[in-house]
């Protein structure tokens, strides 16, 4: 986190004050008692401060927090910030080094200072233009005052500096992401936050980031869609798919149903009926929209697999298996076709094919706690002891605390 960041940049931190990518192990007494400041606790339903569409704010005096997940945040006061400023003044008078100046920008970043953050950052990179940390929290500080284009040429720079393995490295790619999509590059920016996800699949700030953009692009995309071709079932279609993530159930329905009327022979919202059908428990009605849709695609991977939860939620497990694998097969990369397929498995005394199933969906989500569980319920079917124990061992390390 960007916290424990400062604190190397300030000279203070040792390995007992790294925080923790997701915010869970704040030791916030420790991280003041290196810098010699007292500090209380927030209880965080006050608020974390954000610009609108922004991501959180991460920060250290008064309301800005030092970590954005924890449930309690601690935070600096501002005279005792201010005697750390004075010091990294007197360094500076003494030898005005890059590495001094940068000390100096910390200690006004720490305050919101961004603009005399800015010059010291600056003229630390102009004594020396490899201080990766200095690119990024110039880029930072010129995020927070809104100066995205800017910041995007020093969180890219930093990107390019900035050791692949270093502390800090999630943030780079964090504000980097964050950067993009307010420059209205969402795609670019979503490349960003995957990158740390793969590496950090607990970082709380990007889990949030990604999903809210995820879900914006795609409605604004749906609603262009649907805009440029209405009236036709296409565009009935995305209108549904727009509707429904707006929570618009009832409304999507329609929209699906409408696009179906004016192309009964055309694949895609029969999947959509059959979906929201069944899971607002009307079966029967599911069961039709499904059997119609896999007459017009006998290959369609959504409505083979609505097809198969079906069957598993009327325990009709031997019907499922063959829908649940062909969905498994063509949608590799979610974890749902493949946990239905192992609960099938389990279901028919099936326990091999079952573990394999398990296999197939933490391969596809290796944090998911259903594929886990499922996993080791597969595995203990199956008898396989070491393997129930190898795959404890491999969650234990990938989600520690959990």
């Amino acid at each position: 986190m960007l916290a424990s960041l400062v604190l190397a940049g300030l000279g203070i931190a040792s390995p007992e004050y790294v925080l923790d990518s997701g915010g869970a192990g704040l030791a916030a007494f420790r991280v003041a008692g290196a810098l010699g400041l007292s500090f209380r606790f927030q209880q965080r339903d006050e608020g974390v401060p954000r610009r609108p569409g922004g991501p959180p704010y991460l920060g250290c005096c008064r309301s800005n927090y030092l970590s954005q997940a924890h449930p309690q945040l601690a935070f600096f006061p501002w005279q005792d910030l201010t005697a750390v400023e004075r010091n990294a003044t007197e360094l500076i008078k003494a030898q005005p080094s890059a590495g001094n100046w940068q000390k100096l920008g910390l200690s006004l970043y720490l305050q919101n200072k961004y603009a005399p953050a800015m010059a010291a950052f600056r003229e630390a990179l102009r004594r020396d233009s490899s201080l990766w940390t200095s690119h990024l929290f110039l880029g930072v500080s010129l995020y927070r005052t809104n100066q995205f284009a800017a910041a995007l040429t020093s969180l890219e720079i930093a990107g390019r500096l900035a050791p692949l393995a270093a502390q800090g490295r999630d943030d780079v790619d964090y504000w980097l992401g964050a950067t993009l999509i307010a420059l209205h590059q969402p795609l670019k920016g979503l490349g960003a936050l995957e990158r740390l996800m793969a590496r950090s699949p607990r970082h709380s700030g990007a889990l949030q980031l990604a999903t809210e953009t995820y879900a914006e692009t795609a409605s604004a995309l749906w609603n262009r869609v649907a805009g440029r071709a209405f009236e036709t079932a296409a565009g009935q279609e995305v209108h549904g798919y727009a509707l429904e993530s707006d929570g618009n159930r009832n409304g999507a329905l329609e929209a699906f149903r409408r696009s179906r009327e004016m192309a009964p022979q055309r694949p895609g919202p029969g999947a959509a009926i059959g979906r929201l059908l069944l899971s607002s428990g009307e079966i029967a009605a599911a069961r039709e929209a499904l059997a119609k849709e896999l007459q017009n695609d006998p290959a369609s991977p959504e409505a083979n697999l609505y097809a198969g939860l079906l069957a598993l939620r009327e325990n009709h497990p031997e019907q499922a298996e063959q829908p649940l694998k062909l969905a498994t097969a063509w949608l590799p990369q979610n974890e749902e076709p493949a946990l239905a397929l192992c609960q099938a498995y389990l279901a028919l005394g099936d326990a091999a094919n079952a573990v394999a199933a398990a296999r197939q969906a933490v391969l596809a989500e290796s944090g998911s706690v259903a594929a886990h569980e499922l996993l080791l319920t597969a595995l203990a079917a199956a008898g396989d002891g070491p393997a129930g124990e190898a795959e404890k061992r491999r969650w234990a390390q990938q989600m520690p605390g959990r």
